[in-house]
């Protein structure tokens, strides 16, 4: 009998070492962080797409600060910019701008470079014309230019690509159309063009910033800042709003933030 006491409590002993063991090791300041599981790596953010916002002019070649209409083209592009710039980035998009200021004044080919060195998706460039009419028209590359300027180092240099004309020309199809939902009995539809149709185009073949773009380029004519009425609607803050957003919406239904 003592005997068979005695191999009982063995036996009681060596089961409960291990568990003694084991809870001293929990009991170590730490234990618990470097036994748990480690969590799960956090998810990598999306890349917003990016926008390039083009307000036109000043440069070299037109001021565009004429006054017409109690206004003058540079300052309506640049105050329309602005708005859509911050539009654009409520929406979800990164935005880099041509320029930083209404008298800043920056080459046109150097615009497109901007652009392309960003890596914006896509570029849209504000303009205001001075033509008989109204309304709001577009542009877009329709051909390959040759840039035309004598004086210029990189006279003769051609583009864009064939990729960016047919790109640009499903930009253009699907911003008219938002434009044209978006700007309803406030500013009629003038079309779509191409840059041939323009007097720097019919020369050269396309516009200057066409010309230099590796992205989907786009021209918007906003309004004929010579016409009364289409002039006092983009002066106005809520007319610039309607146009921001108008634009905005055909840029969010081509490309998606």
């Amino acid at each position: 009998m003592a005997n068979r006491i005695i191999l009982i409590l063995a036996v009681l002993a060596l089961g409960n070492a291990p568990r003694a063991q084991a809870a001293a090791f929990y009991d170590l300041p730490g234990a618990a962080e470097l036994s748990a599981p480690p969590p799960p790596p956090a998810q990598e953010e999306r890349a917003r797409t990016r926008i390039c916002v083009d307000p036109g002019h000043p440069n070299t070649f037109n001021s565009a600060t004429n006054m017409v209409n109690g206004t003058n083209e540079n300052r309506i592009n640049w105050q329309v910019g602005q708005r859509l710039e911050r539009v654009l980035k409520e929406a979800g998009y990164d935005v880099v701008m041509t320029r930083n200021a209404e008298l800043h004044s920056v080459e046109n080919k150097d615009r497109a470079r901007i652009c392309n060195a960003a890596g914006a998706a896509l570029v849209v460039h504000l303009h205001c014309e001075s033509t008989p009419g109204t309304g709001f028209a577009l542009y877009y590359p329709d051909r390959q230019g040759t840039f035309d300027y004598k004086n210029d180092p990189e006279n003769g240099f051609r583009g864009p690509s064939a990729q960016v004309r047919e790109d640009s020309r499903a930009f253009s199809a699907v911003m008219f159309n938002a434009m044209r939902g978006g700007l309803a009995g406030t500013l009629a539809a003038q079309g779509v063009y191409g840059d041939s149709r323009t007097a720097v185009g019919s020369n050269q073949g396309a516009l200057t910033f066409s010309i230099f773009s590796e992205i989907p380029t786009l021209t918007i004519e906003m309004v004929v800042l010579t016409n009364r009425k289409d002039a006092e609607f983009i002066k106005a803050a809520a007319g610039q709003e309607k146009m921001a957003a108008a634009i905005a919406a055909g840029i969010r239904l081509y490309r998606a933030p």
